[in-house]
């Protein structure tokens, strides 16, 4: 069959798995009203030039982030990457930039286990943004703690918790390539955890995202809890306050269900732009990640991009570990085209 034959089929069958997870997401809005983006220079972060950023993402609702423009990146248009927060106890962006642990007063956490990875992806040459997800840093509802998401739903019943991360992260996008210093060709994510799963679904839905590293995240839909769509109610910690996806509740009571779509989807939705799984060796196993990852890999050689998608695992538990790092933004390097400014990720700490 010829290639245009493929690419054809294919497209046709990325439209059909786009319309499973909308019906489960929710619809995006129907317009992306104006930015109205404000941008102000903060204090410095390790050395690199800080901006403190908000846009609007949706009527009444911005979104904060920092940005950081490290001096290798300054001399010309020049790749970014959007550095998604994993959940925090309310440090948000903060995290994923160093100044702090996951509590906003918390130590930032040590190497070994930091979750730093927007600071040392600019420590490694590239601009990065780091934003607020909902329910967490400043995007937190007065009078609720972190990742309580019955607000949300209040202002939007028919979406869900997962699409308006995805949309955020769009938003995102959409600033960034306003910037004149930014490459728009050269626009990666990466997240560990939520930030993970958050940057496979903001690559799948937004074709200008050009390489995804997805660390960490929950890639199966693990029927026998509540993960995906827990009651809205406020229980033992903030993590179990949070609801992903509203509409998936049915397929929790009924888990012989057949579901709208599965992760392996998500990862074909990539096609044919390069994309890293990464995870811990038992998440792995436990989201049956690889027999994913292989279905998605065979869309991509069907469309002569076999090379561009990667799997990796390592030992221990829920991290974002040094060997895992140092790799995958080697990795990105190859595909955006990118020099790093210094060959470590800790100024002083050997890999």
């Amino acid at each position: 069959m010829p290639d245009s034959a493929k690419a054809r089929m294919w497209e046709e069958r990325r439209k059909e798995i786009e319309r499973g997870w909308l019906d489960l997401l929710g619809p995006f809005p129907a317009e992306a009203p104006d930015l109205k983006p404000e941008m102000k220079r903060v204090e410095d972060i390790d050395g690199i030039e800080c901006r403190y950023v908000t846009f609007q993402s949706e009527p009444d609702d911005r979104v904060p982030g920092y940005l950081l423009i490290p001096e290798a990146a300054k001399a010309k248009p020049s790749p970014v990457v959007v550095t998604v927060h994993p959940t925090t106890r309310g440090a948000g962006k903060r995290i994923a930039v160093g100044l702090s642990g996951r509590a906003p007063g918390d130590a930032p956490l040590p190497p070994p286990h930091t979750r730093a990875y927007g600071l040392e992806l600019a420590r490694w040459g590239y601009i990065t943004l780091s934003i607020d997800l909902i329910c967490d840093g400043e995007r937190i509802p007065e009078g609720l703690p972190c990742y309580d998401t019955r607000e949300f739903y209040r202002r939007h019943p028919g979406w869900s918790a997962v699409g308006k991360n995805t949309w955020d992260v769009m938003r995102a996008v959409d600033f960034l390539e306003t910037l004149d210093f930014v490459d728009a060709s050269r626009i990666a994510c990466c997240g560990h955890s939520l930030g993970g799963h958050s940057s496979l679904f903001a690559a799948a839905f937004d074709q200008r995202i050009t390489a995804a590293i997805c660390n960490g995240g929950v890639y199966s839909w693990r029927r026998n809890e509540d993960h995906w769509s827990r009651p809205e109610t406020v229980q033992s910690s903030p993590v179990t306050s949070y609801t992903y996806i509203k509409k998936f509740r049915p397929y929790l009571d009924d888990p012989e269900r057949p579901t709208p779509g599965d992760f392996d989807g998500l990862m074909m939705m990539v096609a044919p732009r390069p994309l890293l799984i990464m995870q811990a060796e038992f998440e792995f196993e436990r989201d049956d990640t690889v027999n994913k990852a292989t279905r998605a890999a065979e869309v991509y050689r069907q469309l002569g991009a076999g090379d561009r998608i990667m799997m990796f695992d390592y030992p221990g538990d829920h991290n974002y570990p040094p060997d895992a790092k140092r790799l995958s933004f080697s990795w990105l390097d190859r595909w955006l085209h990118h020099t790093p400014a210094v060959p470590t990720i800790w100024p002083g700490v050997a890999i």
